[in-house]
């Protein structure tokens, strides 16, 4: 069967996105020690990269040109050839679990993709592109390149960078399955509408529309907390109304300071140690994931 492709993304930051990559991709391979998951990093922030990688690997793949933005910068501002699966280091994870290391690859992104993609949209403006014809040329990069991961993936997984770029709107529509993670706070969630609006319900202007609704995931959830326990009740309410734009994971990630610690790459740590009491969390969200995934 052909892998699913995830999206984690949200317009705002700071709520938690590589955190859940990362830590989902970890969860999904702890989960069936076979199945190979692949983060494909978009944020020029590049986290999920440094967590994986860890310093020397990230700084040698950059420096071998094993990177996104190598790639992109290759393929449409050099009109260059060479395969984005070339970009690709596998086993990158330190994490056990069962005594084996778990089968998390990663396409790595470092800090000047934010300026390959900035100089694509300049180029591209330059030769007459609209916006739109901007996407429609990503998307094409995308079919040939990014698509055919499935058949080597059980898991993709694209770590979106905060905000609604080229990068990002690809990867939202590819998608089989888009999570938004949100803090239930009144400043984290006061733009969700929007952001799940302006992809799901604008016309697609050529691009193909997103498969499924967004699912959105509490994170930091603190159930002692009287703003966080108003804000699930209002997102519930949100996501059970006949017009609902989105979907809400019953799987909520509470504030820990193992998951916060998690994300350092230190020592060779089993799945439980590294996760502490979230790791049966984890285990309830990847379950609840599958099962939203088969469902489709």
């Amino acid at each position: 069967m052909p892998g699913k492709l995830i999206s984690v993304a949200n317009m705002k930051g700071g709520v938690g996105k590589t955190t859940t990559v990362v830590s989902l991709a970890e969860a999904f391979a702890a989960d069936d020690i076979n199945s190979s998951i692949l983060v494909v990093d978009l944020d020029p922030q590049a986290s999920a990269s440094i967590c994986l990688a860890g310093d020397d690997l990230l700084a040698k793949m950059i420096t071998e040109g094993r990177t996104l933005e190598n790639f992109l910068a290759r393929r449409l501002l050099a009109e260059g050839s060479g395969k984005l699966s070339s970009k690709i280091r596998d086993f990158v994870c330190r994490t056990t679990h069962g005594g084996n290391p778990l089968k998390i690859s990663l396409l790595p992104c470092g800090t000047h993709l934010r300026m390959v993609e900035r100089e694509i949209i300049y180029r591209l403006t330059e030769e007459k592109f609209s916006m739109n014809g901007i996407e429609i040329h990503i998307w094409k990069v995308f079919e040939q390149e990014f698509l055919p991961l499935i058949h080597r993936y059980d898991y993709v997984i694209f770590d979106c960078a905060p905000g609604i770029s080229p990068l990002t709107e690809v990867a939202i529509r590819a998608s089989d399955l888009v999570v938004v993670p949100t803090i239930p706070d009144f400043i984290s969630v006061y733009g969700l509408n929007a952001f799940c609006e302006s992809i799901w319900k604008e016309p697609s202007r050529g691009l193909p529309s997103p498969k499924h609704l967004p699912h959105v995931l509490v994170t930091r959830w603190q159930k002692g907390v009287k703003q966080h326990k108003e804000t699930v009740a209002r997102l519930e309410a949100e996501a059970e109304a006949k017009d609902a734009g989105m979907y809400l994971l019953k799987t909520k990630v509470q504030q820990a300071a193992a998951l916060a610690s998690a994300l350092a790459h230190d020592g060779v740590p089993t799945f439980k140690q590294k996760y502490g009491e979230v790791a049966s969390v984890l285990d309830e969200l990847v379950k609840e994931v599958k099962g939203v995934l088969h469902a489709y």
